[in-house]
Order: structure tokens, then C-alpha cells, then sequence
């Protein structure tokens, strides 16, 4: 069986949030990861079916640690604990299944899906190269409004960085480039990012909590904003490309140990 990366935590359920608009602050930024969430589970309907619901707390659980790689997703106890029949939450089962984060295999139960090394290569290539395309035409058609945003955002990661706050830095990192999708306009691209972000948020976090990440990803982070402003597309692009390269290696050298 390949070899997987796995998180800890308990079985509590996270709380839902409303949507937070492209002006984000940090203090909101918690919320990020829950709207991608949503986005995903109820595609162009608004509106939340029960499936959805289920789906989403388990989701959120999984996204968060509360839930790791391999755990049993057992809809005996899960119907117990929503107080509801079987059927819904074997629909929000397999509609997590879809989106990569639960996996159902023949006479068995349900479990949460983990992340082989194979996986994760091919997964950040597909990253490097769509945030290469953000960024290229975030260079190339952000207003001056849209910029200020992005400075805002920028001037949020450094400030956790300088306080020395790895969870506020990696929630203002999130924000940061969702406000670059944004501005693109682009949902299939958006769509696209999100089901990739989900299935490695654990993982995107421990990348930044290894010793001198968070350093070289403000580096990084300053170059491209510079970019931005100097409205130069190909740089921006490169310098993405070469941030999530850099992620995937500190993943790997993780996975080898």
C-alpha cells in the first residue's frame, strides 16, 4: 500500500460560515477553507440540501485533522450522531468520495481517503500550474483596486510572519490567493483550485510549519506582489511555480522519513 501522510486530531464538528467577500481580513480568513468547502458540495445551487449539510461537517472535519487518513467512516455511528437515517449520510459519503476526500471500497467501510507521495507530485504539478495562470493574469488585468487588495493581503502575512504566528500566516497566505482567484473571474479555474486545496490543506499547513518556511515563503511572496505592481506576468508565474516546487519538497522529504 503506498505510503500516505496522516494528521491527528479528535472527532469534533467545525462551525459554518458565510461568505466572506474578495476585502478579507485575517480575523476572517478562518473561514476560507469552510467556503471552499461549500462552494464545491453545493455547485451553482445555493441553497443546502441534508446531504449537503452532512457532507459539509464531515468535510470540514476531514480538512481540519479532526478526521485523518484511514480513519473508518462508520454510518451506523454517523446517523447516530445527526440523528438521522442511514441513506443521507451514505449519499454525503459518496459525495465526499467524489471530491477526493472519502474513499469506498468493496466490503469495507467507508474511510477517509489519504494522499500517496505519487498522488501528491501530480497534484502540485496541476497546482504550480494553475497558480502560474493566476498570477499571469492577475499581472496582467488587476486594477489598482484590485492590487491595494492584494498589498493589504501581502502586508497581513508579514505582519503574522514577524509575530512568529504560523497559523495566522497560513490563513493570510490562504486569503491572499484567494483574492488572486478573485480577481481572475474564472469559476471553472476557481472550482478547479478549490478541490485541489482541500485534499492537501493538512498537508500545505505542515509544509509551512517546518523550520524556516514561513521566511522563505514571505520572500517569495514579496517578490510576486512586487511583480504584481511592476505588472510583469512572466515573473509573477515563475516565482509561484518556484514557491510550490519548493512545498512539494520539504512534502517529500517528510514522506521519507
Amino acid at each position: 500500500m503506498p505510503k500516505t501522510m496522516k494528521s491527528s486530531g479528535g472527532k469534533s464538528t467545525g462551525a459554518k460560515t458565510d461568505h466572506v467577500p474578495a476585502a478579507r481580513t485575517v480575523s476572517q480568513a478562518v473561514s476560507v477553507v469552510a467556503e471552499t468547502l461549500r462552494r464545491l458540495l453545493t455547485g451553482e445551487n445555493d441553497s443546502e440540501s441534508l446531504v449537503v449539510t452532512i457532507a459539509y461537517e464531515l468535510g470540514l472535519d476531514i480538512i481540519e485533522g479532526r478526521l485523518a487518513p484511514g480513519d473508518d467512516l462508520n454510518s451506523v455511528d454517523l446517523a447516530q450522531r445527526f440523528a438521522i437515517s442511514r441513506t443521507p449520510v451514505r449519499e454525503a459519503l459518496a459525495l465526499l468520495e467524489k471530491h477526493g476526500l472519502v474513499e469506498v471500497l468493496p466490503r469495507r467501510r467507508p474511510r477517509v481517503r489519504g494522499v500517496s507521495i505519487e498522488e501528491l507530485r501530480n497534484i502540485y504539478e496541476i497546482r504550480a500550474a494553475m497558480h502560474a495562470l493566476v498570477c499571469e493574469i492577475v499581472a496582467q488585468r488587476a486594477s489598482d483596486e484590485d492590487l491595494a487588495l492584494l498589498r493589504r493581503g501581502f502586508e497581513a502575512m508579514r505582519d503574522a510572519a514577524e509575530a512568529g504566528d504560523i497559523h495566522r500566516y497560513f490563513l493570510a497566505n490562504m486569503t491572499f490567493h484567494e483574492t488572486a482567484t478573485d480577481i481572475c473571474r474564472n469559476p471553472m479555474l476557481q472550482r478547479s483550485l478549490d478541490m485541489l486545496g482541500l485534499t492537501t490543506f493538512n498537508l500545505r499547513y505542515q509544509s509551512l510549519s517546518q523550520s524556516g518556511r514561513v521566511k522563505r515563503s514571505l520572500e517569495d511572496h514579496c517578490l510576486l506582489m512586487r511583480a504584481f505592481e511592476d505588472r510583469n506576468p512572466t515573473l509573477a508565474s515563475a516565482i509561484i511555480r518556484n514557491n510550490i516546487q519548493t512545498a512539494l519538497k520539504v512534502l517529500e522529504q517528510s514522506f521519507n522519513k
